[in-house]
């Protein structure tokens, strides 16, 4: 059984860096202003099986898009929509509420 031990493994995902969750918490709090964080965490949590297509399409859309985003910027989101871990974070951050304008009082 030894060859077979590891003939099917996947590698594991890594964690997420602290630029990547600068970023995510700032992209958190921008749609935790506009009150579109729930919206937001549904719509990451029903498509999860989807994101590394998603990821692979913004490589094939790259040279349309670089009008608007660099390269570099580019690559940062295929790499965060590849790691499950980083979608989880931003997910929590969503459900935290950070950014939520203070509710007014009548």
């Amino acid at each position: 059984m030894g060859i077979w031990t590891n003939a099917f493994k996947l590698p594991g995902h890594r964690d997420v860096t602290e630029d990547e969750k600068i970023l995510l918490t700032g992209l958190a709090l921008k749609v935790n202003k506009r009150a579109m964080g729930n919206v937001t965490a549904l719509a990451l949590e029903s498509t999860r099986p989807l994101h590394n297509l998603g990821s692979q399409a913004l490589v094939f859309l790259t040279p349309m898009i670089s009008a608007l985003f660099s390269r570099e910027e580019t690559d940062k989101f295929v790499k965060l929509l590849e790691n499950p871990k980083a979608i989880t974070f931003f997910i929590d951050k969503l459900d935290a509420g950070e950014g939520k304008p203070a509710k007014k009082r009548v």
